[in-house]
C-alpha cells in the first residue's frame, strides 16, 4: 500500500472533467510544460484532442510514443528525467519512482541509476506490468512517497533497500547501505524494516550487510577488518564506531577499538578524504585521539584487501603489547556503539 506523504496533485490530474470538444492549445501548451513534454493519451483526450490529432502529431509534428498511450512532444531522445515521467505516467497515480533513482534523489552517492531502464513500485493490485524501458516491482508491503513538483519517489529506506535487492555482491551491497547510514538518509532500523517487508528474493547479501551494521560497522573497508578481527586468536571482541568522550570534552566515534589495550584501528580510503577539507579532518581526528592517549593505527581499504595478514599482525602485536593499560586517564565510553536509527 501507498502511503503518499505529498499534497500536490498527482501526475494525471488534468484527467478530471468532461473533455472539451476543441483541443485548448493554451491548456495543452501548459500541461506539457509542467510534465516536461510527456503526457498520457487519457490527459491528451480530456483536453478534447482525438486518435487522430494524436496521430497527426506524430506524423508531422515529431511526437513521439514512449510507452504505450505515453507520448513525448518533440523529435529526439527522451532525457532522463522525461523517461521517468514517463513511466509514472505508464504505471499511474499509485506507482513511485524506486530503487537506484529514487536513491540518488535522496543523496545517496553510493549508486548510479541505468540510463536504460526505469524502475518503479506499485501495490500489488496495481495493473502496470514491465514494459519497454519500465521495470514495475509489485508489492504488498506498505512504503511511504516524497513527491516533488514533477514526481514521486519511494522514502529512503524502501529505495535503498530495493537497490540492494538488485545486487548480489556482498560488499556492493553494505555500501550501499552503509552509505545510506552514514549520510543520515535512513537509520538502520529504518532499513532492517523495509528490508523484513519485501520479499525473500536475493534478501542474503542485504541480511549479511545490515548485521554488519547492526555491529557498529559504517563502511565496507570497516567490515573487512572487522572479519580479520574476528578471525584473530589474539584480539579480545573490539568495539565498532564506539562514542568517547575525551579529557577535552569533545566527543569521537572510532572506526574499531579494543578497550582493554587504549588501541583504535581506523580506515582512511582516498576517496572518502580526497577533499582538502576532509583530509585537514581526518589528520585532526588522529591527532585528537593521540593527544588524549590512544594509539591509533590507520589502513586504507585497498590494503586491508591486499595485505590483510600484515594489517592484522600489526594490530595484534600493539595489542599485546598495551593489553591491560586500558583507556587512557580522562578518556571515558559513554555508549558501546552510536545508534543509528
Amino acid at each position: 500500500m501507498c502511503r503518499d506523504l505529498g499534497c500536490w496533485p498527482h501526475l494525471g490530474a488534468t484527467l478530471v472533467g468532461v473533455p472539451s470538444t476543441t483541443v485548448s492549445r493554451q491548456r495543452l501548451n501548459a500541461l506539457l510544460a509542467a510534465q516536461d513534454h510527456v503526457l498520457h493519451r487519457r490527459q491528451a483526450y480530456a483536453l478534447g484532442m482525438t486518435r487522430d490529432g494524436i496521430a497527426h502529431r506524430e506524423r508531422f509534428a515529431g511526437w513521439q510514443e514512449l510507452l504505450r498511450n505515453v507520448f513525448l512532444s518533440h523529435p529526439g531522445e527522451p532525457s532522463h528525467r522525461q523517461r521517468l515521467v514517463a513511466a509514472l505516467l505508464y504505471g499511474g497515480p499509485d506507482v513511485a519512482v524506486d530503487a537506484d533513482d529514487a536513491c540518488v534523489f535522496h543523496g545517496v552517492r553510493a549508486v548510479r541509476p541505468s540510463d536504460d531502464v526505469v524502475r518503479i513500485v506499485g501495490p500489488a493490485m496495481s495493473t502496470a506490468r514491465s514494459h519497454s524501458f519500465v521495470v514495475v516491482r509489485r508489492t504488498r508491503a506498505e512504503f511511504d512517497v516524497v513527491r516533488t513538483d514533477l514526481l514521486r519517489y519511494v522514502d529512503p529506506a524502501t529505495a535503498a533497500i530495493a537497490s540492494a535487492r538488485l545486487r548480489r555482491d556482498p560488499r556492493r551491497v553494505l555500501a550501499i547501505l552503509s552509505d545510506v547510514v552514514q549520510r543520515r538518509i535512513a537509520g538502520v532500523d529504518a532499513l532492517v524494516r523495509a528490508h523484513v517487508r519485501a520479499s525473500p528474493r536475493n534478501a542474503r547479501p542485504t541480511d549479511l550487510a545490515l548485521r554488519q551494521l547492526r555491529s557498529g560497522v559504517h563502511s565496507v573497508g570497516e567490515a573487512d577488518f572487522r572479519l580479520l578481527a574476528e578471525a584473530s586468536a589474539v584480539l579480545p571482541p573490539l568495539l565498532y564506531n564506539p562514542l568517547l568522550r575525551l579529557p577535552d570534552g569533545r566527543l569521537i566515534s572510532p572506526d574499531a577499538l579494543a578497550v582493554d589495550a587504549g588501541l583504535v584501528h581506523e580506515v582512511n580510503g582516498r576517496s572518502t578524504h580526497a577533499r582538502e577539507d576532509l583530509f585537514v579532518d581526518m589528520q585532526v581526528r588522529h591527532d585528537t585521539m593521540t593527544v588524549a592517549g590512544l594509539v591509533v593505527l590507520h589502513n586504507a581499504p585497498a590494503r586491508l584487501v591486499r595485505e590483510p595478514r600484515q594489517v592484522i599482525n600489526e594490530f595484534e602485536r600493539c595489542y599485546l603489547r598495551l593489553a591491560g593499560c586500558g583507556l587512557p586517564d580522562g578518556v571515558r565510553l559513554v555508549r558501546p556503539a552510536v545508534s543509528a536509527a
